[in-house]
């Protein structure tokens, strides 16, 4: 069975974000090893959808019944450690406001305190 049409899409598709991974890398938005890991998560997602009987080669590896389960696992693993990331960028710059924000307060409080 082929799905030449869907992996055409595919193909273009990473294509367009390896293209904009690399813009974002010249641009110093990314650092190397965030180049290097999106460059490899996509990659992979190439080889799966070309060759997917490697999904199931791997599975068989780690002892996993189906490649499709395998993708799965590694989809969510992947999709946790982002949000975990995430949070911890939020929580950071949650942190780094509330501390401008007593700074511009006290700022504040001190001019309004010295024009009295």
């Amino acid at each position: 069975m082929t799905y030449l049409p869907l992996q055409i899409i595919v193909s273009l598709f990473v294509m367009l974000i390896v293209f904009r991974l690399k813009k974002k890398f010249k641009d110093n938005s990314l650092k190397t090893s965030e180049f290097i890991a999106w460059l490899v998560l996509w990659l992979m997602v190439l080889v799966v959808f070309w060759l997917p009987q490697t999904t199931s080669y791997l599975a068989l590896l780690f002892g996993i019944g189906r490649g499709v389960d395998l993708a799965v696992y590694l989809a969510t693993l992947v999709i946790f450690y982002l949000v975990f990331r995430l949070y911890l960028k939020i929580d950071k710059q949650q942190k780094e406001i509330t501390k401008i924000i007593r700074h511009l307060a006290l700022k504040d409080e001190d001019k309004n305190h010295d024009q009295s």
